[in-house]
């Protein structure tokens, strides 16, 4: 028996394959509504992809699943139409809904399908952009806790490296803050820059070569002809000068001779060997235009004689001498070009100074000298002192007959004549120092053996 007309169980199915694809197809477009609008997502990216998914779900919506629902009552009806209908001659007809289901069917399957696709695409972009955003921003919060950390690591070690004020400079700042405030009422009443206090910047004129003959300078054969030769420095003008002796030939040694104070008034002339240099040595700064143009001194010497920088460095120096050689050599910036090994002071106030220990460093007083202990010892206010605890302190006879005959027991020519007479005992502690090997590069008696250098200190302000 011939067949005619459709397979009415096979239409049906592909009927129910409509409705089960148009319910499917219903359930996925609301999944996806709750995913897009519950996402934690803001911005115009966000608003943007939102705007694109409520457009193409409302022609799902709208469309495509009452196009499937319209297919497939159609088929229905086909297959209700076919069963009243006689078997014959109607392959025409059944082919025509066939061909229909095959293109239009396959048509719409094929859409959905890329529909889904697109869709998939778009909330696989919304997620990766999210976590993108996600990871961008673990990236910056983990970077703000570094900086937070960070922080918190400086100011730990700027309170481990916080020094507390020490008493003498509290008081020389506050006196040189007097001093410097009556200078400038006196500049608006009458005009007149006194420069009272005003240190400005150091600078030394170039080294010059002299002899014993013109400058006074002795070979430094021991302790006390290396002050005799800071004490020469002094000169009679006071103009500001420092005196250099490079020992060897190639040099072994190199000495800077630094005088005290030469000038005590608070007005700040050109020779910054002076009272305000004194205060700004005291003060908190520990330095002065008379260390800057010291420090310029000893690089030009260096620079012009062709001097290895490697060579042993020893910096001496008499009251405020003494605190700018002791100040040079706590000084990083200095100590890292010069190779200082050795310091001398005598009748200096270098409480305040923090020399490292690696520096052999000579501290000389006299029992009844005041002026060595106007530092007050280096008592800081608060936990901590200064001074290098490695320096040895050695402490004359006073030749003053009280402790209030500055003038004899602060005499840089009364510090000679006792360290000479310290120096004839054997036993003493000065005899027992200068057997100490950092010294031996400095030490000759021979003229021949050593050229003297003087440098004019200026002061620009």
């Amino acid at each position: 028996m011939t067949f005619y007309g459709m397979d009415t169980e096979q239409v049906l199915g592909e009927s129910d394959a409509l409705e089960q694809a148009a319910r499917r197809l219903e359930e996925v477009l609301g999944g996806l509504e709750s995913s897009v609008h519950g996402v934690a997502w803001a911005g115009p990216d966000a608003e943007a992809f939102r705007e694109q998914w409520d457009a193409t779900h409302r022609r799902g919506e709208s469309i495509v699943l009452p196009g499937l629902g319209e297919r497939s009552r159609e088929l229905q009806q086909h297959v209700e139409e076919q069963d009243d209908a006689s078997s014959a001659g109607e392959d025409g007809w059944f082919q025509d809904a066939m061909d229909w289901l095959r293109d239009t069917g396959g048509d719409l399957v094929d859409g959905i399908r890329d529909g889904i696709g697109w869709l998939g695409d778009r909330v696989s972009d919304g997620k990766d952009w999210l976590g993108n955003r996600i990871s961008d921003g673990i990236g910056w919060l983990g970077d703000r806790v570094q900086d937070g950390r960070d922080l918190v690591s400086n100011a730990l070690d700027a309170i481990r490296e916080f020094r507390w004020p020490r008493l003498t400079e509290v008081v020389v700042d506050g006196l040189t803050g007097l001093v410097r405030g009556t200078g400038d009422a006196i500049e608006r009443l009458t005009g007149t820059d006194l420069k009272w206090a005003d240190d400005g910047t150091g600078y030394a004129d170039a080294p010059v070569a002299v002899t014993p003959e013109e400058s006074g300078l002795v070979p430094p054969s021991d302790l006390a002809q290396i002050i005799a030769n800071t004490n020469q420095t002094y000169g009679p003008e006071e103009t500001g000068e420092v005196s250099m002796s490079v020992v060897g030939n190639p040099p072994t040694g190199v000495i800077v001779n630094i005088p005290g104070t030469e000038h005590w008034m608070p007005d700040a002339g050109d020779n910054p060997l002076d009272l305000t240099g004194n205060a700004e040595q005291a003060g908190s700064h520990g330095s002065s235009a008379g260390s800057q143009a010291t420090a310029d001194a000893i690089a030009q010497l260096y620079q012009q004689s062709g001097i290895p920088r490697k060579i042993p460095l020893m910096l001496n120096g008499h009251s405020q001498g003494g605190m700018i050689a002791s100040s040079l050599a706590a000084d990083q910036a200095f100590s890292s070009q010069f190779n200082v090994t050795n310091v001398m002071t005598y009748g200096s106030p270098v409480d305040n100074y923090d020399v490292s220990g690696s520096v052999n460093q000579l501290n000389i007083q006299h029992g009844g000298d005041l002026v060595p202990k106007i530092d007050a010892g280096g008592f800081a206010l608060g936990p901590g002192g200064g001074g290098s605890e490695a320096a040895t302190n050695v402490t004359l006879d006073s030749p003053g007959a009280h402790p209030f005959d500055i003038g004899t027991n602060h005499s840089s020519s009364e510090y000679q004549n006792s360290v000479e007479t310290s120096l004839q005992d054997p036993n003493s502690q000065l005899s027992q120092y200068s057997q100490d090997a950092s010294l031996q590069p400095f030490l000759t008696g021979d003229p021949e053996n050593v050229q003297h250098y003087t440098s004019g200190l200026h002061r620009d302000n």
